[in-house]
């Protein structure tokens, strides 16, 4: 038989579990409400903060992988398509489908498109081809899906190219260094990569900015 007092504890016990878990499920649904890129509106101070850590994070995680940083990706250049090896065109890379798993292992897409996210990953170096911009620099789309949102956060990392290196031997099986590469699109004598040699007579051959933008 309950007795009264035991009751009245069990009434008690079993209000503040419903309580807690109430508590929670608001809780995760403001979590939600903040971190998801979709509401509509502007985009919270926090919620780009908390993007930006995720992205410095991101890039810094990548830097330091020598199966998927940037220099890699970079020499996943195809000289006789004049793109990204299985890229859609120079302009846009990969455009809306994506790195492929060869170049960063599905990181930004399973990081941000697949959160909702939406990003641009676009190389900018120095000196350039006949195709740059007037300040003497140029870019290179390694995805490229249109202007940002005025809310979008931007982080970038510099990687170093130097002379001696060589594109990826899979994709190009020539066993050629960057600098014996041509980086006049118009003829290709040479095979084509347009970065170009921005450092003649030193070993460096670029300084490249790896700039990730999301929104």
């Amino acid at each position: 038989m309950v007795k009264p007092g035991d009751r009245a504890q069990a009434f008690t016990l079993e209000g503040f579990v419903g309580s807690i878990v109430v508590l929670s499920a608001v809780l995760f649904a403001l979590q939600a409400t903040v971190i998801t890129p979709t509401t509509g509106g502007q985009v919270s101070e926090s919620t780009r903060t908390q993007l930006s850590t995720e992205a410095s994070d991101l890039m810094a995680t990548l830097s330091d992988d020598p199966e998927h940083d940037f220099v890699t990706a970079i020499s996943y250049w195809d000289a006789t398509d004049q793109t990204f090896a299985g890229a859609v065109d120079e302009s846009s890379g990969y455009g809306s489908d994506g790195p492929p798993q060869e170049m960063f292992g599905g990181a930004f897409e399973e990081t941000l498109a697949e959160n909702g996210y939406t990003y641009n990953l676009v190389l900018h170096y120095r000196g350039g081809n006949v195709s740059d911009i007037e300040d003497g620099s140029g870019s290179l789309a390694l995805v490229y899906r249109g202007p940002p949102a005025p809310d979008a956060v931007s982080v970038s990392r510099t990687v170093t190219l130097f002379d001696n290196a060589t594109l990826d031997q899979d994709v190009n099986d020539d066993g050629r260094q960057l600098w014996e590469y041509d980086t006049d699109p118009s003829d290709g004598d040479e095979g084509y990569f347009p970065i170009p040699d921005a450092a003649p007579g030193s070993p460096i051959y670029n300084v490249v900015e790896v700039r990730l933008t999301v929104w």
